[in-house]
Formats: structure tokens, sequence, C-alpha cells
């Protein structure tokens, strides 16, 4: 594993990272650590779609050849709208 220094932290953000790691009882590169990866794992999460997270959990395993060839053609119609329920 590697090592990095990270530098110009505002005493603020020092602060929280203190408090987070005491509460999680972390050494503060172990908190800095999960909070980096967690911050990617939003990030990726934003920008991935339902469909294709589900598929990466489900894989082809559980399902036909016609509903995946189904699937592939269902991804490049447009989005539809969400219903609305009023």
């Amino acid at each position: 594993m590697g090592d990095m220094l990270i530098r110009g932290i505002d005493s603020e953000l020092k602060r929280r990272l203190e408090e987070s790691a005491r509460l999680n009882k972390r050494s503060l590169s172990e908190e800095a650590v999960v909070l980096i990866q967690k911050g990617f794992s939003i990030q990726h999460a934003s920008t991935e779609k339902a469909g294709d997270r589900l598929y990466s959990l489900v894989g082809n395993s559980n399902f036909t050849d016609d509903e995946i060839q189904e699937i592939a053609r269902s991804r490049k119609e447009p989005d539809r709208r969400p219903p609305d329920f009023r």
C-alpha cells in the first residue's frame, strides 16, 4: 500500500475528520481512506443507471437469451417519462 500526504486542510475539516475517526474508532488515516472510498462510490453511483447496477449484481445467469436480447434492444430506446400519479 502506498502513502499520501494531504496538504492545505483547513482546521474545521481536520476537526471533523478527527471527530469522525474518534466516533468510528479509526485512525485519521483509516478514516480518510474510508471517506475517500465513500466519495468515489457516491460519485460512481450518481453516473450509473439503475438497470446497469442491477445487471452488474445479477449478471446473465438469471436471464434467458431472449431476455438479454430484449434488454439490449430496450437500452437503445429513449427514456420514458415517469408516471404521473395525480
